[in-house]
Formats: structure tokens, C-alpha cells, sequence
């Protein structure tokens, strides 16, 4: 079952809600940066490993919400590709069977998919992210817990170290 967490439990203070920089401070001014990540925690030789299985960071939200969903699709189509993936030999297809023991057991790749085709889910990750929250979506199934995540955060916005002078009008 997918499950959409707030990682932090914490969550941040709205840009509204922020104090502003004190006049003559020497911070330099914020922007803001999207962290993305998508990762897989499963059993491996008894214990439990995580492996990251991408990151991405951008300024522009658009961005980061389009990645978030293009690797729920590639971990979905890397788990459990369709018969129709354009690597199975056609002349093979008909011999791809499945299990149905294996149907009623929790799938990942269909809860990834079922999120990606879910309506709202877009419009959830934008508000989330657009007001400063963490986004989590985890999907589970016996192979492991694939979790995508994303964050906003502060990033300095670097000064130029010689600006230029003001201009002075040409007829003075």
C-alpha cells in the first residue's frame, strides 16, 4: 500500500511565517533548491541494505516534481516490465506467465503506477513542496521498500564579487 509520510514529522515554517533578515545583515539572500531521491531498502545476505537509486536537485519545481514521477516509472517498469516492453521478443510474449499466488501478494510496480496515475498526486507533491513541506511516497512488496522522496531547501544565491557602478545619465 502506498503510504505518503511527512518524513520530519516537523513542518516548516511557510515563507510567510519566516522572520525577516535583519537590515545590514550579511547573509546573502536565499533561494530555493529541490532535493529529490529515490530509494530501495531490502534483504540482502540476511541483514538490510539501502541503495540509493537516484538523486536529483534543481531550482525550478516543475523539475523536481517531474523526476519524482519519471522514477516511479522506471523503478516500476524496472521491477515488472509489461509484456510489452519493447525489449521482450515478440514472438516470445505469449510465453510470459504469471503466478496467481503470486497476484495476491502487495506489488510495488503497481502501487508506483497507481500513483503515477493518480489525479491528485501531482497536485499534492506541487502544494507540498510549494509550501516548504518534505513529500515521501513508499511503496512495499517481499523485494523490498522503494520510497521516493523530496524537500525544498534553502540554497545561497551567489553574489558577484565586483558589481557595477550605478549608471549616471549621459546628458549630465
Amino acid at each position: 500500500m502506498i503510504q505518503r509520510r511527512d518524513p520530519t514529522h516537523a513542518p516548516a515554517p511557510a515563507p510567510s511565517q519566516r522572520a525577516p533578515a535583519p537590515s545590514g545583515s550579511s547573509d546573502p539572500p536565499a533561494r530555493y533548491e529541490y532535493r529529490s531521491e529515490v530509494a530501495a531498502t531490502g534483504p540482502v545476505d540476511g541483514g538490510t541494505v539501502r541503495v540509493v537509486l537516484g538523486s536529483f536537485r534543481t531550482p525550478y519545481l516543475g523539475m523536481a516534481v517531474g523526476w519524482l514521477f519519471a522514477q516511479a516509472h522506471r523503478v516500476a517498469d524496472g521491477l515488472d516490465p509489461g509484456p510489452d516492453a519493447h525489449w521482450v521478443d515478440p514472438a516470445q510474449r505469449g510465453a510470459l506467465v504469471t503466478s496467481p499466488s503470486l497476484d495476491e501478494l502487495p506489488s510495488a510496480p503497481a502501487e508506483l503506477r497507481a500513483w503515477c496515475a493518480d489525479p491528485g498526486s501531482r497536485g499534492l507533491v506541487y502544494g507540498r513542496l510549494r509550501a516548504g513541506l518534505p513529500f515521501a511516497v513508499t511503496a512495499a512488496d517481499p523485494t523490498g521498500t522503494y520510497t521516493l522522496h523530496a524537500v525544498r531547501v534553502d540554497a545561497p544565491v551567489p553574489i558577484r564579487a565586483h558589481a557595477l557602478p550605478p549608471r549616471r545619465p549621459a546628458y549630465a
